[in-house]
């Protein structure tokens, strides 16, 4: 009888184990951070909360839904200067989820992109060099993915879930910080 409880307790650990068969992190949010802001002086960590009205504009503005109105932003410094802004999502792509850091530019343009865990088989994974093609985009760059971004055959879902985060990110960005040149935001909505 206690061999075929041991049996079945190991075949239930086993089954919980088996979904997490291709996951895989990357790099830690500590880690990006000191990559992607090497120079940075200070990083500092500003939570931002859209209001609804915010959240409708990041929605139409991207053209995507706006899951959470939560955003973490890692903004760098370096004398006294905002030099660059990191919000990692996290996002469903077919049952399993994938984390991105975005680098965003203070004048609102895409720096970087890198996946910092991708759960689901890493075949369907976006490669480096189609992230790059999202580089320099602001979130008034057209991004629709077979349009204006080429498409990743066998990985359709995975391409459109990066190509719709990217939008909202950025759209998030310009909304609650604004670029230099944007004078259609009005303070209040920023």
């Amino acid at each position: 009888m206690v061999a075929k409880s041991l049996i079945l307790i190991i075949f239930i650990f086993s089954l919980q184990g088996a979904g997490n068969v291709y996951a895989k992190v990357f790099l830690t949010k500590g880690k990006a951070l000191e990559l992607v802001f090497p120079e940075a002086e200070e990083i500092e960590k500003r939570h931002l909360f859209l209001t609804k009205r915010q959240a409708e504009r990041v929605r139409a503005m991207a053209k995507v839904e706006v899951d959470s109105r939560l955003y973490t932003f890692y903004i760098a410094k370096s004398d006294g200067k905002e030099t660059g802004y990191a919000v990692i999502d996290t996002h469903t792509l077919r049952t399993l989820t994938e984390t991105v850091m975005f680098v965003i530019n203070p004048d609102g343009t895409l720096r970087h992109a890198e996946t910092l865990a991708f759960f689901e088989p890493t075949d369907y994974m976006p490669s480096g060099k189609w992230i790059n093609l999202f580089l320099g985009k602001t979130s008034m760059d057209k991004m629709k993915l077979g349009k204006a971004v080429p498409n990743i055959t066998g990985a359709t879902i995975s391409a459109e879930s990066f190509s719709r985060a990217t939008r909202r990110v950025l759209s998030v960005y310009r909304i609650m910080f604004g670029i230099p040149a944007d004078s259609g935001l009005s303070t209040r909505e920023r």
